[in-house]
């Protein structure tokens, strides 16, 4: 059969592996947004302290934003499985390992993170200090203080509060405290969880300490001089 020298023929050139190649392609747009995502998750994580910090009525909306990229590069993670990408399924699987961190890794990490984010949120220390509510008193010969800086909310877990205390004597036991400091710290509310309980409070850096108030303890909490 003879054939027009005008009418070109369409040639389907075989994939690599001999087959025809799939109708779908991983545009650069796919193959560019996984890192885009991954960029800003761990933004959003490093950035949830300071936020915490400075803006917490807005901590929550950071969260969402992780939780959302997560679900991004879940479903991006799935279409690769589905079209057998494997070289993406490798990428993507070493992009969950850093991700998840938060999830799985080493709690050292956020905290150092956090603790950065409130000595930048406390400097200048002098301009910070003359803003907590502070009780002086003498121990040993010594004048100390103890007060209260701030209180933020735990969603569901009460109130932190953060305790600035020369003599570190929160961190103790309560049979070790001082007379004179527990009736220092004993004048801001709630008085006797901050002078009888034990193991809730964390330190900062220098004289900063930040308590886990109950919520129980901390409803209708109120400083007192």
């Amino acid at each position: 059969m003879s054939s027009d020298p005008n009418v070109s023929s369409t040639i389907i050139e075989p994939g690599s592996n001999g087959t025809q190649p799939s109708g779908w392609q991983w545009s650069p747009f796919g193959s560019a947004i996984k890192y885009v995502l991954l960029v800003i998750a761990l933004t959003s994580w490093f950035s949830l302290p300071l936020l915490r910090l400075l803006f917490p009525d807005r901590f929550e909306r950071l969260v969402d934003v992780y939780l959302a990229c997560l679900l991004a590069l879940f479903f991006l993670f799935l279409g690769a499985l589905l079209f057998r990408r494997w070289k993406e399924v490798t990428i993507f699987l070493g992009i969950w390992a850093v991700v998840l961190m938060p999830i799985y890794g080493p709690r050292e990490l956020p905290r150092w993170v956090y603790v950065e984010a409130f000595r930048r949120h406390a400097s200048p220390i002098e301009e910070y200090l003359s803003r907590c509510k502070l009780v002086e008193f003498v121990e040993n010969g010594a004048k100390q203080k103890v007060g209260v800086c701030e209180r933020q909310g735990l969603p569901g877990d009460g109130v932190l509060t953060v305790v600035y205390d020369t003599t570190g004597q929160l961190m103790l036991s309560a049979s070790q405290r001082a007379p004179a400091w527990t009736q220092a710290m004993g004048r801001f509310s709630p008085g006797k969880f901050f002078t009888q309980s034990e193991g809730h409070a964390r330190h900062l850096f220098g004289n900063f300490y930040e308590v886990a108030v109950p919520l129980e303890e901390a409803d209708g909490a109120a400083d007192v001089y």
